[in-house]
C-alpha cells in the first residue's frame, strides 16, 4: 500500500510539474523586434496581443542598429519575430538563412510584389522619403523652398539642413540608396560630398529631423512620409516637399526567425498582420498599406522610382562603409 501510495504521489507530482512547465510556454512572451516608433509600435502590440491572445516582449532598435544586433546574436537571433524592419534587410536576412519560411493564407489578396514567394516575409506598409520644410524660418530667414534633391547643394542652406545617419537610420539609407540609383555611384557620392557642407547635423534616428523641423531647430531635414504628415496634422508650422527627380520607396516587413522556439504563436502573429483589421490599424500610421483597397497610392506613383530594393541589400555594407570613411567622425 505504501508503495502504491508512493508511486501515486510520484506520478501526480510529475503530472502538476510537467502542466507547469506547459503553463510556463504558454505564457512566455513572444519576443520582438521592431524599428517603428514607439507610438506606432504600442498601438500595434495593444491590437495584435487582444486579437491572438499573444502576449509580445518588444525591443525597438533603429533599422541600423537592429540589422547589427541580429548578425552578432546570429544564428541564434534573442527574438522570435521582426515586425517592422526595412525590405532591403528582409532580403539579406532570407539570404543568410535567418528566416522561417510560413505560407499564410490571411496573405492571399496581398500583391506577390509585397511578399516573398515562399513566405520568409510580409511586407505590411510602404514609405518614401520626404524632405520637410519649416516655413517660419523660411519666411524668416529669406530661404527658397528646395524642390529638388539639387536644391539642398545651395550654399543657402549651409547649417541649416538636418540629416539622419545612414550607419543607423533606415530612412537615411534609403535616402543614400535613392540618390545612387537616380545619379550612379560616381555621381552620387560627388552629391554627398556637397550635402555635407550644408548638413548642420546627423540624427540617429531617420524621425528626429521632422520633429526638429517642426519645432524650429533646422529649416529643412531629410525624413520619411508619415513623420512629416503627424507633425502637420498637430498645427505645427511644417510643410513636405516631394522632390521632382523623383523618391525612393520602401516596405515594411515583417518575418519569423528560422530560431524561434515558439513557431506556432508566430505564425498566429503574421496570420494577424495579413487581416483586414490589422492593415486598416497601420493605415492609421502609415501612409499606404499593402492589402488593397484600405489606402491610395495612384496619386504617388508618378513620384517614385523604379527603386531597387536588392540593390539596397547587395551594396549596402561596402556604401556604408564607405559612407563612414567619408563622413563619420
Amino acid at each position: 500500500m505504501k508503495k502504491l501510495i508512493t508511486t501515486t504521489l510520484i506520478i501526480s507530482a510529475m503530472l502538476v510539474l510537467a502542466a507547469c512547465g506547459d503553463s510556463g510556454s504558454d505564457g512566455e512572451p513572444l519576443q520582438v523586434y521592431t524599428h517603428n516608433d514607439s507610438e506606432e509600435m504600442d498601438a500595434m502590440v495593444q491590437d495584435i496581443e487582444e486579437n491572438t491572445g499573444v502576449e509580445l516582449d518588444v525591443l525597438r532598435l533603429s533599422s541600423g542598429e537592429g540589422w547589427s544586433r541580429i548578425q552578432a546574436e546570429a544564428p541564434d537571433v534573442g527574438a522570435d519575430m521582426q515586425i517592422g524592419m526595412l525590405h532591403g534587410f528582409g532580403i539579406k536576412a532570407e539570404e543568410e538563412g535567418h528566416l522561417l519560411p510560413y505560407e499564410s493564407d490571411e496573405w492571399e489578396d496581398v500583391p506577390d510584389k509585397f511578399q516573398q514567394k515562399d513566405g520568409e516575409w510580409y511586407g505590411t506598409s510602404f514609405w518614401y522619403n520626404l524632405i520637410a520644410v519649416n516655413e517660419d524660418i523660411m519666411k524668416e530667414k529669406g530661404l527658397d523652398v528646395p524642390q529638388t534633391w539639387e536644391d539642398l547643394l545651395d550654399p543657402q542652406y549651409e547649417g541649416e539642413i538636418v540629416l539622419p545617419d545612414p550607419g543607423t537610420s533606415g530612412t537615411a539609407f534609403l535616402f543614400v540608396s535613392t540618390i545612387m540609383q537616380i545619379m550612379g555611384e560616381e555621381e552620387g557620392w560627388e552629391y554627398f560630398e556637397q550635402l555635407d557642407e550644408n548638413v548642420g547635423q546627423y540624427t540617429k534616428s531617420g524621425s528626429a529631423p521632422a520633429q526638429m523641423v517642426a519645432q524650429g531647430e533646422y529649416a529643412v531635414g531629410l525624413t520619411w512620409d508619415q513623420a512629416v504628415y503627424d507633425y502637420i496634422d498637430e498645427g505645427y508650422p511644417i510643410t513636405d516637399v516631394i522632390p521632382s527627380e523623383g523618391v525612393g520607396y520602401s516596405l515594411d516587413v515583417a518575418w519569423i526567425f528560422e530560431n524561434t522556439d515558439q513557431p506556432e504563436k508566430a505564425k498566429k502573429v503574421m496570420d494577424y498582420l495579413g487581416t483586414q483589421d490589422f492593415m486598416e490599424l497601420s493605415a492609421e500610421y502609415r501612409s499606404m498599406v499593402t492589402k488593397p483597397g484600405i489606402t491610395d497610392d495612384s496619386g504617388l506613383e508618378e513620384s517614385f522610382i523604379d527603386y531597387d530594393a536588392q540593390w539596397d541589400a547587395d551594396n549596402r555594407d561596402r556604401i556604408m562603409k564607405e559612407w563612414q570613411d567619408k563622413f563619420s567622425n
